[in-house]
């Protein structure tokens, strides 16, 4: 069984503001690592640990979770989440804040496996920046790594770790035991003060893509087939549209999308939706926002948003398409071929 203990219960004391609760576009910012642990195929069970005195909000909005009232430190918030499972020494108990909202499913999927063969496993960011003590030592910054969540363990290895003071669970499995390492999805960052809190509500992506008509076949447009309109000249389908929001995608997560397509498609895969399949399990939408500059199809007459709707896992209400033709100044207006500007708002 995996284990999720989600930890809900910190002051917030930097940040000057409860930022568990801070509005994210429309959301609470706890409910963005709540939601991805919630719908982790592998999660058998979360634990939500919650301040004094918030039990009754976080019981009717996390019905998924069980409430457990939370510590006067981080760890003593993790301790009370353990006290409150009974766990075997082959599950894996996941250890995560809530205040690293961009945690991705991808990076839970690892660190599981991770902890199931090692016995511990967290994630982590590499120092890139100069360190100096205030001796005036340089440190070697190779040997020094941020640390992140989720940290996850094995059941015997937890009831074999004494968890006292430590800031969290890595720093407790490292004084006994190997804790294996995974690199974290660049976007997964602790929130800690209130300009990061601005920086999580402006992270915005840019992605453009375009093609010109061929003679033949039948037009790929945001995972739909337009009858009417020629085929794209492409090596893929040509999908503009599927094009523009995955270079956003390899944008926010630093990434190729050419060198991704361009793998897939060699490997014989024509089909747009497939090049965005990697891509999206590492990222959270909250909008999106479509140009499309062209002479044709039609586009307020084709089901574009509920196609994407489908595709991206995302509420239609949340894609917004606009359409131009540039008055014939460009080959796109002029009927030559399409053009697609995608800018994309993550969370």
């Amino acid at each position: 069984m995996n284990i999720a203990i989600l930890l809900a219960a910190g002051k917030s004391s930097r940040a000057k503001q409860n930022k568990i609760r801070a509005d994210i576009h429309g959301v609470e910012l706890w409910t963005l690592a709540y939601d991805t642990f919630r719908t982790h195929k592998d999660i058998d069970k979360m634990i939500l640990v919650v301040p004094k005195n918030m039990e009754d909000f976080f019981m009717e909005n996390a019905p998924d979770a069980q409430i457990i009232v939370g510590g006067e430190s981080r760890m003593q918030s993790f301790k009370n989440g353990v006290a409150a499972i009974d766990f075997s020494s082959d599950d894996i108990i996941i250890d995560h804040n809530a205040a690293n909202p961009n945690v991705t499913s991808g990076e839970i999927t690892k660190v599981i496996i991770a902890a199931k063969e090692h016995g511990g496993a967290a994630v982590y960011h590499s120092v890139v920046d100069t360190v100096i003590n205030l001796d005036g030592e340089v440190l070697d910054r190779d040997k020094l790594k941020l640390m992140q969540t989720p940290q996850a363990i094995r059941g015997d290895i937890l009831k074999d770790v004494t968890l006292h003071n430590e800031t969290d669970l890595s720093s407790a499995i490292f004084k006994k035991y190997t804790l294996h390492l995974l690199e974290a999805h660049p976007a997964n960052k602790k929130v800690t003060y209130a300009e990061d809190i601005e920086q999580l509500r402006s992270r915005a992506f840019i992605g453009e893509d375009s093609h010109r008509f061929s003679d033949t076949g039948k037009l790929t447009l945001g995972g739909l087939t337009v009858e009417d309109c020629p085929a794209m000249e492409a090596n893929s389908d040509g999908d503009v549209i599927l094009h523009a929001i995955g270079r956003a995608l390899a944008q926010e997560q630093d990434k190729s999308f050419s060198r991704i397509a361009d793998e897939l498609c060699q490997a014989g895969e024509k089909d747009s939706r497939k090049y965005l399949e990697g891509l999206l399990k590492d990222s959270k939408i909250n909008r999106i926002s479509l140009q499309i500059e062209g002479l044709k199809p039609r586009i307020d007459s084709l089901p574009l948003r509920e196609s994407l709707s489908e595709i991206l896992n995302i509420d239609s209400g949340k894609i917004q398409i606009s359409a131009m033709t540039g008055e014939g100044l460009s080959p796109f207006g002029r009927g030559e071929g399409l053009r697609c500007t995608c800018i994309l708002q993550c969370f």
